[in-house]
């Protein structure tokens, strides 16, 4: 009878060890992490986009579901008091947006992802997305 109280004992030891492993595991391991950007480029719009975050004064971004909304004035920019960019796996979506509000999407090869930069002004560090969008020359961006 001591025996097989000396394997409960184990058994206890090992189940308890294994669930605090993996509640530590959850609670330490980095998240999944996703960019959820919804990119409203005006209609027949080439060239560079910029996207510039916390910007005194300026709106927060609007939600559409899970996504953010960037609606992209005519000169390819957008200014917003949202902090920060969201970081992660890309799952941007891109529309070129008619003056009717009507949403065309764009094509992934057609978007070029050209980095993210800071700036700063005193204490204000403003965030920076750079793209590209082109209507011409989808794929080809070693050309443009």
């Amino acid at each position: 009878m001591a025996r097989n109280h000396k394997y409960s004992y184990r058994i206890i030891i090992i189940v308890t060890t294994i669930v605090v492993v993996f509640g530590i595991a959850i609670v330490f391991l980095p998240k999944s992490s996703s960019t959820n950007d919804i990119f409203l480029i005006p209609e027949g719009y080439e060239g560079d986009i910029q996207v510039n975050y916390n910007v005194a004064g300026a709106p927060k971004l609007e939600m559409e579901g899970k996504f953010d909304v960037i609606p992209l004035r005519a000169d390819g920019t957008y200014d917003t008091s949202t902090p920060d960019m969201e970081y992660g796996l890309v799952t941007d979506q891109y529309y070129y947006v008619d003056q009717n509000g009507r949403r065309t999407p764009i094509d992934h090869s057609c978007i070029h992802v050209k980095g993210n930069g800071t700036s700063e002004v005193g204490s204000i560090i403003t965030k920076h997305q750079y793209l590209e969008v082109t209507r011409t020359k989808c794929g080809s961006w070693g050309t443009l």
